[in-house]
């Protein structure tokens, strides 16, 4: 007679036990199988600018390239900075219109298919008084450290006493932005920019670099050429080719031998935003310059100046963040000149960091060369504007993930066991 094989009874308790607690065990673990946005496209620092009684821009970066929308107002406005609505881009600006004076919206972005509501609302300005101001524009160019026509770049202004300014630089390295819109900081009125007033120029690009510059109203009209990476406008005009999209800048005019030993970059306490620098300025022509730089790690060169007086120079490697100091030295008519520049290195961070007016501040970030902004010096006697870390609202909670479908499983596998087991013990009983 063939013997049936059974399962005894006590182990088909264990199982049912061991199986009820792996499941607990798995449920509590918020398994979760539904595939999320990645946490590299959650916006970074929002910005709010150029509102008006029915207008505003927003813009923000994202440490990967994403895909991008804007919802507000019952709009969905697509990302600016892409030629097509299914490009990505690490830079997001969006201008919105046909908003209602002196009301608040409420609005989020949606990157790679993830809603990121924000917080706090938007108000629009009140609707202004008395007749539109005459025309007032601020406009200029952005290349590259190679002089390529910069672009996927944005541009920030703050003047004193103004709401903040932006504009999305084109893909041929123009911009302009629109200084008879722009609002006073209470957003009561029109703001009328004074003629000779310190502002700060921020330009944001695709690698989140940022370059600050101390600019003058005056010069407006236009801005001086900016070169990203220098904290200072070029000191001569760039020659533009449309067709090869590249530039290159005039020979400086031929000097005396006479020159002078200067450092002309960086200026005495000037913050970088660059880890590698390139130094220069000016010395008898033909003359040997002796460079040092100060840091933890020193650093000695030597270069000769050029038949116009002009010499530069850049270190070996990068300097760290932090304080340190270039000397120079030429030797002429058998006389020893040095010269020496204090400068800082701005520390790297992974947050955007750019100046904006007081109303947009909740934080102070820091510029660096790969994509932080936010000089911790002040470039001039202005009061430096920071650029303000927002964050996703989470005012809904934080919803918990979670599976029950393994807990089921071992549930049911529990209960056949049991059933299993059961019937063998009515077997034993019965024989």
């Amino acid at each position: 007679m063939i013997k049936e094989k059974k399962i005894p009874t006590i182990l088909g308790l264990f199982i049912l036990i061991g199986g009820l607690f792996v499941g607990v065990l798995l449920n509590n673990k918020n398994t979760n199988f539904i595939s999320k946005a990645s946490s590299d496209c959650v916006p970074q620092n929002p910005q709010i600018t150029n509102i008006t009684d029915n207008s505003v821009a927003l813009s923000f970066v994202t440490e990967s390239s994403c895909l991008s929308t804007l919802l507000i107002n019952n709009q969905i406005i697509n990302n600016s900075a892409v030629l097509a609505n299914s490009q990505k881009s690490k830079i997001h600006y969006f201008d919105v219109t046909n908003l209602s004076d002196n009301t608040q919206y409420e609005y989020s972005f949606v990157n790679d298919g993830k809603s990121y509501p924000q917080s706090p609302k938007i108000k629009t300005a009140e609707k202004p008084n008395g007749s539109i101001p005459s025309s007032n524009l601020a406009w200029g160019r952005v290349f590259t450290p190679e002089l390529k026509s910069a672009s996927k770049v944005m541009l920030f202004i703050n003047i004193p006493g103004a709401a903040p300014l932006s504009a999305l630089v084109t893909t041929s390295g123009n911009w302009n932005i629109s200084l008879v819109n722009s609002f006073n900081e209470s957003k009561t009125n029109r703001f009328n920019p004074p003629q000779d007033t310190v502002e700060e120029i921020i330009v944001i690009d695709q690698e989140k670099q940022t370059t600050q510059i101390s600019a003058n109203t005056s010069q407006n009209n236009p801005v001086p050429d900016i070169i990203l990476g220098q904290n200072q406008f070029s000191l001569l005009p760039v020659t533009f080719n449309a067709e090869t999209n590249t530039g290159f800048l005039p020979s400086i005019s031929p000097v005396q031998s006479s020159k002078e030993l200067d450092i002309l970059n960086p200026k005495d306490n000037e913050p970088l935003s660059t880890k590698k620098p390139d130094f220069f300025g000016t010395g008898p022509i033909n003359s040997k310059i002796k460079i040092e730089v100060h840091s933890p790690t020193v650093y000695k060169g030597e270069v000769t100046t050029q038949s116009d007086g002009s010499w530069n120079w850049s270190p070996p490697s990068d300097l760290t963040p932090g304080e340190h100091t270039i000397t120079a030295t030429v030797i002429e008519n058998g006389v020893e000149k040095i010269i020496s520049r204090k400068f800082i290195v701005l520390a790297a961070d992974n947050s955007l960091a750019y100046s904006a007016s007081s109303s947009a501040i909740t934080s102070t970030p820091t510029p660096t060369t790969t994509p932080t902004l936010t000089p911790t010096k002040i470039i001039t006697p202005t009061v430096i504007p920071t650029i303000r870390t927002s964050k996703p609202s989470t005012s809904s909670g934080v919803p918990t993930t979670g599976n029950s479908f393994p807990t089921f499983i071992l549930i049911l596998t529990a209960i056949s066991f049991i059933s299993l087991s059961l019937f063998s013990l009515r077997k034993v009983i019965k024989n």
